[in-house]
């Protein structure tokens, strides 16, 4: 049987991109997903297409940056649909450009929903997993929670707290004697979403392809893998950065491309 057949899963920011093709993939896997968005449509377009081709969805509106709507949601869900075995915290926006020329409501939303949002949903669906006979929350963070991010620093940052808070819970889970519940963190480089759009990778860098992190993403979760990095080259930065003098390490990260990546950016947010 499929480690995710008849499991129960929800994947916020699932009306697009990345965590509308985890739908599609998890509901193939035998999964019941629950498919959330901003926008009904667009949740129910992925849902609609999930059920086409006989997978069990359900598409339901939920904005992650609405934190004190969050408890309400769960209760809603506890009665239609019963509790989650899985939790998979997709949703998040970005916004590039020279931090004090970016309106500061914009640095707030990137926080509030890519971390304030994130907690509150593993907060209240913890419960969830920790009663699940395997349970599983999956928390996309980014590549950039290994390294500072000009012309992203606050995308940066949410993102660095997502790594943290994510680990911590993980280890938390251990300590209190929780081992049903596996806690995986996914830290990709730049996705080819539309999110990044007029980035440039760094140096020996490409674009990720949404089906690569995808796959490497339900790999992890099959293997209870505490965390997934995109490419393997970012395995090697707390390495260097630990290794080399800051001053040496910031020439690096500028001379391959990290440090001016963003400066480009003009994706959707």
């Amino acid at each position: 049987m499929s480690y995710f057949e008849h499991k129960r899963i929800l994947i916020t920011g699932a009306g697009t991109g990345l965590g509308a093709l985890l739908a599609q993939r998890l509901a193939q896997a035998g999964a019941t997903v629950i498919v959330t968005a901003r926008r009904l449509e667009a949740a129910t377009e992925v849902a609609d297409s999930i059920r086409l081709n006989g997978g069990i969805a359900h598409a339901e509106v939920l904005d992650v940056a609405d934190v004190e709507a969050i408890p309400a949601f769960r209760d809603r869900l506890h009665q239609q649909y019963g509790p989650l075995d899985g939790l998979i915290n997709n949703a998040g926006v970005v916004f590039g450009g020279e931090f004090e020329q970016v309106p500061l409501a914009r640095h707030l939303d990137t926080f509030t929903t890519n971390t304030l949002g994130l907690m509150a949903l593993c907060h209240s669906f913890l419960p969830d997993l920790q009663q699940a006979r395997q349970g599983h929350l999956v928390n996309i963070a980014s590549a950039s929670a290994y390294i500072g991010l000009p012309y992203g620093s606050t995308y940066a940052a949410s993102k660095w707290a997502v790594l943290g808070f994510s680990e911590s819970l993980r280890l938390e889970m251990a300590e209190r004697g929780f081992h049903n519940v596996a806690v995986t963190t996914v830290c990709p480089s730049y996705i080819s979403t539309g999110m990044f759009d007029g980035v440039r990778s760094p140096f020996l860098s490409r674009m990720l392809s949404p089906e690569k992190v995808v796959q490497q993403t339900l790999r992890a979760m099959r293997r209870r893998e505490a965390v997934v990095v995109a490419p393997a080259s970012v395995r090697t930065i707390d390495l260097m950065k630990g290794a080399l003098p800051r001053p040496l390490w910031d020439q690096l990260a500028r001379r391959t491309g990290i440090t001016g990546s963003m400066k480009s950016w003009r994706g959707k947010a």
